[in-house]
C-alpha cells in the first residue's frame, strides 16, 4: 500500500522554501512581485501539504480542498507572516477561493507603498 502526503510531512522535493527578498518584491511591478510570491506560496504549500511545489495547484482550487484546514492554516499564517514580515487574517487565508488569491493579497500588501518594517506593537507601520 503507498502512503499519501499528509500536512505536516515534508518530502525532499516540497521541504525547500525560498523567501523573496522584500526590497525586491518592493521595487518590482505587481505582475513580477506576483510572479515571485506565487513561487514562495507554492513552495509554503508543497511544504506543508508534503507535495511538490510545481503540483500545488493555485487557481482552481479552495485552501480547503489543498487540505489546509485551521491548524494547517495557522501554521501557513505564521510561517508566511514571519517570512514577509506582514500581517495576515486567518479566516481570509483559510475562505480564499485560491492560493492566487492569497498571492494577490501579499503582493498587495508588499509593493512600494507598504515596505517599511512592523513597529513594535507587531503591526505595519
Amino acid at each position: 500500500m503507498t502512503a499519501m502526503p499528509q500536512a505536516g510531512r515534508a518530502c525532499p522535493s516540497a521541504a525547500e522554501v525560498s523567501v523573496p527578498d522584500r526590497a525586491a518584491l518592493a521595487a518590482a511591478d505587481h505582475s513580477e512581485r506576483s510572479s515571485m510570491l506565487d513561487t514562495y506560496v507554492r513552495q509554503e504549500l508543497g511544504r506543508l501539504l508534503g507535495i511538490p511545489p510545481q503540483s500545488v495547484d493555485t487557481t482552481d482550487r479552495p485552501m480547503n480542498s489543498l487540505g489546509i484546514g485551521s491548524i494547517a492554516g495557522l501554521e501557513l499564517q505564521y510561517r508566511m507572516e514571519a517570512a514577509l514580515q506582514v500581517e495576515l487574517n486567518l479566516q481570509m487565508l483559510l475562505l480564499a477561493n485560491s492560493a492566487a488569491e492569497l498571492v494577490d493579497c501579499l503582493a498587495g500588501q508588499l509593493g512600494e507603498a507598504r515596505t517599511s518594517p512592523r513597529s513594535d506593537s507587531g503591526v505595519m507601520a
